[in-house]
């Protein structure tokens, strides 16, 4: 059975509508917790596979949230998540279900939206790399390409019935808290980022700004319905990243290019580990992923660092957002960024290993 935890009950519940959050205890999706519960305008419906979880259990201490305990991978779970709710945001994680699973159980989760009535569905994308590089395999990487099949099949169902908007992310700013954005601390004090970009200049969203995006999507209906919010905060190489670190900071920063053959072992959380390696076969998942970790970030950093993604328009988001974060420089500024890893802190997977592995030492971590 699943068992609704009571909001802390602050206006009259009663009178907002509903949105169903799937990935609600995720990078992206804490924060779209807190926009919702902060405009006093919505009630939040948290799906999540374990309520006692410390992300779940802070959430709940937000005005209007209830988590509701269940699977996304579970129909029966799914028809009881969107059962009465006005919306959903929906978020799944490539690296917990594996890239079949999501795409069967991405495609469900939204006829099953229909079925019950749901009447604003956001889907959290990524880019289709594949299909945006004119089906370069130099780019095919799962995480992304899976929410991009989803992405086309949502948007391809049209606005009859429920409408439906798409908010498509780019890799985070807060990896470079915790992921593979993350420096190295020198003994000289000095902190490298040591990784295989080049010139290129990748884009990034801060995750605080995704809450904000995601409410726009809710609260302008006429205007995002149908829409594929494409978001990103700043454009910035590694060079660009080390420097503004050593303005922002003090501390000196470089960036040293290698290869994909130096880099990957460095950072590979363990030899020949799955594209879901915290949670894959070897801890209980059913699915064989379709992709090593190599095979996958391999096209994810060539993807990035060529540029196969364009430009994005930020003219319209700081339309829609006047006070989004706009560059790195302010973002490191906001956050107090010192360079040193916070394992857990930003990415869920990680964060969860911590928390059934008190004592495990995360040295690297996707």
């Amino acid at each position: 059975m699943l068992a609704l935890q009571p909001a802390s009950k602050n206006i009259d519940m009663a009178a907002l509508n509903e949105i169903l959050v799937i990935g609600g205890t995720g990078a992206q999706g804490i924060p779209v917790v807190k926009a919702l519960s902060a405009s006093k305008q919505y009630r939040v419906r948290i799906l999540t596979r374990d309520s006692q979880s410390y992300r779940a259990q802070q959430l709940a201490k937000l005005p209007n949230v209830d988590l509701l305990q269940g699977k996304v991978d579970n129909e029966e779970d799914l028809h009881r998540a969107f059962r009465g709710v006005y919306g959903a945001w929906v978020n799944i994680d490539t690296f917990t279900l594996g890239e079949k699973n999501e795409l069967f159980y991405g495609i469900r989760a939204y006829e099953i939206a229909r079925h019950e009535g749901v009447k604003h569905y956001v889907w959290a994308g990524i880019p289709y790399a594949l299909k945006r590089s004119n089906w370069n395999e130099k780019y095919h990487y799962a995480h992304g390409d899976v929410k991009g099949r989803i992405t086309d099949f949502i948007l391809a169902q049209g606005q009859e019935g429920m409408k439906s908007s798409i908010l498509t992310t780019v890799p985070y700013m807060d990896m470079l808290i915790d992921g593979l954005f993350v420096p190295r601390e020198l003994p000289d004090g000095s902190f490298a980022w040591i990784n295989p970009a080049t010139t290129g200049k990748f884009p990034f969203i801060a995750l605080e700004d995704v809450g904000h995006y995601s409410l726009w999507l809710f609260d302008n209906l006429p205007e995002s319905a149908g829409l594929d919010l494409r978001i990103v905060t700043d454009y910035a190489s590694f060079s660009d990243i080390a420097s503004t670190f050593t303005s922002v900071t003090g501390k000196q920063g470089v960036h040293k290019s290698v290869s994909l053959e130096e880099y990957l072992p460095l950072v590979e959380p363990y030899p020949n580990a799955p594209m879901n390696w915290a949670v894959g076969p070897l801890n209980g998942a059913g699915d064989v992923p379709t992709m090593s970790w190599r095979e996958n970030f391999s096209a994810w950093w060539a993807y990035w660092n060529d540029g196969a993604d364009g430009v994005g328009d930020l003219d319209f988001l700081t339309r829609i957002h006047p006070n989004r974060i706009k560059t790195v420089d302010e973002w490191m500024r906001k956050v107090g960024y010192d360079g040193r890893r916070k394992a857990g802190k930003v990415l869920k997977d990680v964060g969860d290993l911590i928390e059934r592995n008190p004592e495990v030492h995360i040295v690297n971590a996707s």
